[in-house]
């Protein structure tokens, strides 16, 4: 791969001659090839002569347009370890034709950040709105020069007697800097056919003089990150979750589970960066899940380490839904995704995206671990559930919301994984979570009437026991439903 004047992956012009003068093309026949064709050649090699009147190629001629023929000199941007690079981004400061300019471009984060972007250089610095796009994928490392390119390039174009093109030549060469020393050189030579394409024996010449020059014919270029070689060669921070079955270790399910909610995190962050009215939604639902599944698996995890994650997720997921309510859109929630905590909390889930605190379980198989942690939840819930009557206690059921709260969370996190069994598990606690729902809320009405009974006048306080009156009514038959419903799914489940 080498820099371009209009992008990492410019494709030749096939301009350079109007073969529509000549009327239309015939019809391409099964003969002839219009693919592109790589070869790399040594970097001082002398290029061969590419002309061949007998086989039909009787002239080779210099492309001059500014596009074709150049000289670039390009200094990338990024993190000591590269974080942009290795997440598919590329930022760089370029000179072409002693213009400067600023370039942003990426790779699997369309259309969030631009495929290509350039924008005159019109003072020193970055401009502000490159630095917000990849402050998510930098995080709160410094950006700063890593290595510069100087690429020379030059075209030519094969044509007809007639003046149509036939195909473009393209030859780059690449000197590749780094801490002011060479580091490595490489030539690369593309030949792409126009239509109708050329012929198999002018595509055997054409082959056969590159290779005499020392030519090795290649079926595509490295990528930038293979040319610059470490720290640029590395995992991105934002892979695609590994797939996961039963059989994996347990470690490696957190790791995934981690790896896809900070993807989706940086996803929505961008989008609201770059003004997406579903942006803080997005962001707001990608905290809340990855935060609710880390406390379903909770049971397996450092309780330190989690504690310190589900606060500040729970802190992101707030500020995102508030900031999808603010009045001044989302500036509000953009200026928060610039704090030092935010970029401090991906960091953190970055790190756990390579190795989550686990303890003794990271090993074991993960559907011994994700069985374990639902028959718990439902062990726990079973004994809160057994001993509630309808005159019990208020702190007995709350005991029992906390424990229905507990098994959902599980439920949720080990669902995935563990599939019908556990969906079937699920299923048998429908009805009595919606009976306990109800017996709760009830019985926070009843609560509610029991407050502040001595700012009351005598009228408005009989009023109000009457009240109170019916609704323990209503508490102790809810409570009875929900006894009736729990008794019928436990024998069920035993």
């Amino acid at each position: 791969m080498v820099p371009s004047r209009s992008g990492k992956h410019a494709a030749p012009d096939p301009a350079g001659g109007d073969s529509s003068a000549n009327g239309a093309a015939p019809p391409a026949p099964p003969a002839r090839d219009v693919g592109v064709r790589c070869w790399d050649l040594p970097f001082s090699a002398t290029p061969p002569r590419m002309i061949n009147p007998e086989l039909g190629l009787p002239n080779l001629v210099s492309r001059t347009s500014q596009d074709a023929s150049y000289s670039i000199d390009v200094t990338l941007l990024d993190t000591p370890d590269h974080r942009l690079l290795r997440a598919g981004v590329v930022l760089a400061h370029r000179v072409v034709d002693g213009r400067g300019e600023w370039y942003l471009g990426s790779t699997g984060w369309e259309p969030l950040l631009p495929t290509e972007r350039i924008e005159p250089m019109g003072q020193a610095e970055l401009p502000p709105d490159y630095v917000d796009l990849v402050m998510p994928l930098r995080r709160r490392a410094t950006l700063g020069p890593v290595a510069a390119l100087t690429c020379e390039r030059r075209e030519f174009a094969f044509k007809t007697t007639a003046g149509a093109v036939q195909a473009v030549l393209r030859d780059d060469r690449v000197t590749v800097s780094r801490g002011g020393l060479v580091t490595a050189r490489y030539r690369e030579v593309t030949l792409t056919p126009q239509p109708p394409g050329l012929e198999a024996d002018q595509l055997r010449w054409i082959d056969q003089a590159l290779l005499s020059a020392g030519a090795t014919r290649v079926p595509g270029f490295p990528e930038l990150t293979a040319r610059l070689g470490a720290p640029a060669t590395g995992r991105t921070d934002f892979p695609e979750p590994r797939p996961v079955t039963g059989g994996s270790p347990f470690a490696r399910f957190v790791s995934s589970v981690v790896t896809g909610g900070v993807r989706e995190i940086v996803r929505a962050d961008l989008a609201v960066r770059t003004g997406d009215p579903a942006g803080a939604e997005a962001l707001a639902e990608a905290a809340g899940e990855l935060g609710a599944t880390l406390q379903g698996l909770s049971a397996a995890l450092d309780p330190d380490w989690l504690q310190g994650l589900d606060e500040e997720l729970v802190w992101l997921a707030g500020e995102a839904r508030a900031g999808a309510a603010r009045e001044d859109g989302l500036a509000g929630l953009a200026a928060q995704l610039r704090r030092e905590r935010y970029l401090h909390l991906l960091e953190r889930l970055v790190t756990a995206t390579r190795g989550p605190r686990l303890g003794a379980s990271g090993d074991l198989e993960t559907t011994e671990v994700l069985s374990t942690l639902l028959d718990s939840a439902v062990a726990r819930f079973g004994a809160v559930a057994d001993r509630l009557t309808a005159d019990g206690p208020s702190a007995d059921w709350a005991d029992a919301s906390s424990a229905a709260d507990e098994l959902r969370l599980v439920a949720r996190a080990v669902t995935g994984v563990l599939g019908k069994p556990a969906a079937r598990t699920v299923r048998r606690f429908r009805r009595p979570f919606r009976a306990l729902e109800t017996a709760l809320d009830v019985g926070g009405v009843a609560d509610g009437l029991s407050d502040d009974l001595e700012t009351l006048g005598p009228v408005e306080a009989f009023e109000r026991g009457r009240a109170y009156e019916r609704t323990l009514g209503e508490v102790r038959e809810a409570r009875e439903q929900f006894v009736a419903a729990w008794t019928r799914a436990a024998a069920k489940l035993r």
